[in-house]
């Protein structure tokens, strides 16, 4: 049974993770990203001639959704309810504050992430004064460490914390008035986290997603400091 223990540790670890670690490919990923942030429409070029909607304001908040494959080192970001839950919360206090009255989420299926003129009659519809598009990329580097050469005794795959999973996060997002042309980018935010265990028990959306909080939390104050300019 031994040589057969072998094969199948061996193979485990062809799947999961590579000898070493490789990085991230900001590059790649940063390429990604910008390649499907929300275009500017030529009828609707970035101007701050336009004066800011006054306060207090309701804020409508899309996350963009992409239809493309994941590869093994770049993810598409899946924003979840609890991702939703925290931006709120790092706003609440522009609401505190009486900047906001509201904040909700578009959340219109038909919806795409390139479609600013439809993002902003939806707001429009629910009587936003601005649109908040949210946007984000993934990168994981998942590779195992020194303690790796134990695996091969089987019961190290379940004890032996010999492989690491690194996740890169970068988000971003644009502010838009719907009834003028104001418009607003927010600063791209990278924030990184590390899960280290078990070659059977690591996962890497368990690193992704402390990545994802840490950077709704870094964007979250960037958005609140756009705001809060004269």
């Amino acid at each position: 049974m031994q040589p057969v223990n072998i094969i199948l540790v061996l193979t485990l670890l062809i799947s999961t993770g590579c000898v070493s670690s490789q990085g991230f490919n900001r590059a790649a990923m940063d390429e990604r990203l910008h390649s499907t942030l929300t275009p500017i429409p030529p009828s609707q070029p970035v101007s701050h001639q336009s004066a800011r909607p006054s306060a207090p304001l309701r804020l409508g908040i899309f996350f963009a959704k992409h239809n493309v494959p994941d590869t093994p080192t770049i993810r598409k970001v899946e924003w979840l309810s609890v991702d939703r839950d925290q931006l709120f919360r790092e706003l609440a206090p522009l609401r505190e504050a009486q900047l906001l009255t509201d904040m909700f989420v578009l959340m219109d299926v038909a919806l795409r992430g390139d479609d600013i003129q439809g993002i902003r009659k939806a707001g429009a519809r629910f009587g936003a004064d601005l649109v908040l598009v949210i946007d984000g990329i993934a990168g994981v580097d998942r590779y195992n460490n020194h303690l790796a050469w134990l695996y091969p005794t089987l019961i190290g795959a379940y004890l032996v914390p010999g492989t690491e999973s690194d996740a890169l996060v970068m988000a971003t997002g644009n502010l838009w008035a719907v009834r003028s042309d104001w418009h607003a980018p927010i600063q791209t935010v990278e924030e990184q986290s590390k899960t280290v265990g078990a070659a059977v028990f690591v996962e890497d959306n368990v690193s992704l997603q402390e990545a994802k909080t840490l950077a709704i939390r870094t964007l979250g104050k960037h958005i609140a400091e756009t705001l809060q300019r004269p």
